[in-house]
């Protein structure tokens, strides 16, 4: 199987569903994948996952590989579209973890702060958040869904929900108030 190409590698996955074929393709380009990955996330645990999504990803999207370009060009292709999509995906999940702090009105008690600040605030705040508890927040005030929808979504309770998404806006806002706190005492006059 060594001796095959990336076509035939290909092919026959494609025509015999064998998933050794699969493995090697991913034993030759997971290094490839992986150092394309970290150049756009800068993150080796980010960049893991997104190996694995990629190549979870590759078994349905391997029919419209036609081979009229080497498999590592098109596989680059891929790779380069989803680390895109990944960042964008990020980006809005920054705005509209903004829109959440200013709908909540945390910021209301740091009216003596700039937008700034505050926006600097967020930022670290979104960071250090879970990602599931960046998830529910995004879902609930930024996506504005339902908690019943929510529930359905990722197969839990009403009150599971509620309370997860309780826990989240409390840590966040410990989390903000911790922030401002402390940039407010290294901008002060000493």
């Amino acid at each position: 199987m060594i001796h095959l190409s990336d076509q035939e590698l290909v092919t026959r996955y494609l025509n015999q569903s064998d998933d050794r074929y699969l493995a090697q393709l991913y034993i030759r380009h997971r290094q490839k994948v992986y150092q394309k990955c970290y150049f756009y996330t800068g993150n080796s645990d980010d960049s893991e996952d997104f190996v694995q999504d990629i190549f979870i990803r590759l078994t349905q999207k391997l029919t419209s590989y036609k081979g009229d370009a080497k498999f590592t060009s098109w596989l680059h292709v891929v790779t380069v579209n989803y680390c895109l999509d990944q960042l964008r995906k990020k980006q809005q999940e920054q705005a509209l973890w903004r829109n959440y702090l200013h709908d909540t009105s945390i910021t209301n008690d740091w009216s003596d702060t700039s937008e700034e600040s505050c926006f600097q605030a967020s930022e670290k705040v979104f960071g250090q958040l879970t990602p599931i508890q960046r998830t529910l927040l995004l879902t609930k005030y930024g996506e504005r869904s339902t908690i019943k929808e929510i529930a359905i979504s990722q197969s839990l309770t009403f009150s599971a929900v509620k309370m997860r998404i309780k826990r989240a806006r409390d840590h966040a806002r410990t989390l903000y108030f911790k922030v401002m706190a402390e940039q407010e005492y290294w901008e002060s006059p000493s």
